[in-house]
């Protein structure tokens, strides 16, 4: 066995994944309140690679494989000022609640709503922003446009309607996984805490961007591309070396 060519092999696979994350952050770097995945690497030795017969391969093979990690950068984007009241952005900790028609709870820091037909907060897929206590939002008929103030209180004219539900998570990078829209529980009876006040501050007119930075992603592919191209030399150095070595001891007197 050429372990070498195994080796290049597998850092080409794990290149090809990390491109694909690149890929994907750019794609979504101008969608509101969305987070960059972030990529590592780490060296896993021979015999802790699983075959797909989900056997062990012997534990005193030598050499190392690269292996791509991949988490969600919860870290802010900048608050971008619209003057647009149906834009609403949490500046310090908290997510805003969804819920989708499924009955899911999607935790986001997106706050662009709109009111739909029945006179409930929604955002642009139609899910349903929710209070503290999981309950829609919903205004009063000819009551006025709605007004949120840095502490989520939705008031139409001087009257309280609703509070917004902003809530925290101990662990966000354990506790959440991606999905379409925001991020859900991993542990589907996980209850998360909400806010507290002093935590926040919810301001309308406001959009937080994403946290994705161009220059950032686009020094990655540049580094993708190196690095792929560098470990597909060797592996067409490595497969001449095997065909001179071949062709050199495979010959007959």
């Amino acid at each position: 066995m050429n372990l070498s060519l195994y080796e290049n092999a597998s850092a080409l696979r794990g290149l090809e994944q990390y491109q694909n994350v690149i890929a994907n952050n750019i794609a979504a770097s101008h969608v509101a309140g969305f987070k960059k995945v972030a990529v590592s690497f780490e060296g896993v030795d021979g015999g802790e690679i699983a075959r797909s017969t989900h056997g062990r391969l012997r534990n005193e093979m030598p050499g190392s494989f690269p292996v791509m990690k991949n988490q969600v950068d919860f870290n802010s984007g900048e608050l971008k000022e619209t003057n647009n009241p149906s834009d609403l952005a949490v500046q310090g900790d908290g997510f805003f609640a969804l819920m989708n028609t499924s009955g899911e709870r999607i935790f986001t820091r997106d706050g662009q709503f709109y009111i739909n037909s029945a006179g409930r907060m929604v955002n642009s897929m139609g899910h349903e922003f929710s209070d503290e206590g999981g309950n829609t939002i919903d205004l009063v008929p000819g009551g006025g446009d709605p007004s949120i103030d840095q502490e989520g209180q939705v008031f139409q004219g001087e009257q309280l309607v609703a509070k917004l539900g902003l809530f925290v998570f101990e662990e966000p990078v354990e506790q959440l996984q991606k999905v379409g829209g925001g991020f859900i529980a991993k542990d589907e009876n996980l209850e998360p805490e909400v806010a507290e006040p002093q935590s926040f501050k919810v301001l309308q007119g406001f959009l937080e961007s994403s946290n994705v930075s161009a220059i950032e992603e686009m020094i990655g592919l540049i580094e993708v591309s190196r690095a792929h191209e560098a470990n597909q030399k060797m592996v067409q150095a490595l497969d001449e070396n095997t065909g001179k070595a071949i062709g050199t001891l495979g010959q007959t007197s």
